[in-house]
């Protein structure tokens, strides 16, 4: 499931369990109303406690969703663990205006501190 939410300017987008296609519209939505709210905000993406989307077809339409919404922002944290997330951040980072940097779980406040910049 994915929340979305305020920390001061920055905008924490939480990702958790398995990604299934049915919330693909939802995410979409949600992040959506809430890059409304503000013009180019700052991304911290937590990955901390995702599994990954249910399968390839779901993963694609994910990276799609990332690279529509990227455009609409300036920096992008993606903080995880595993080696596939670290990829995808890689995979990304040349289709979106936004500059993104990985961080490892022990890293968050790094994170945000880069955000703030």
């Amino acid at each position: 499931m994915l929340s979305a939410d305020y920390r001061g300017k920055i905008l924490v987008l939480k990702l958790s369990g398995e990604l299934k296609k049915e919330h693909l519209a939802e995410a979409d939505e949600l992040i959506d109303d809430k890059l409304d709210e503000r013009e180019s905000p700052p991304i911290l993406l937590d990955l901390r406690r995702y599994e990954g989307a249910e399968d390839l077809s779901t993963a694609w339409q994910e990276l799609k969703l990332l690279k529509t919404h990227g455009d609409r922002v300036e920096k992008i944290a993606v903080v995880g663990s595993l080696d596939w997330q670290k990829l995808a951040t890689f995979l990304v980072s040349p289709f979106t205006k936004a500059t993104e940097r990985f961080y490892e779980p022990d890293d968050l406040q790094d994170a945000l501190e880069w955000l703030r910049e």
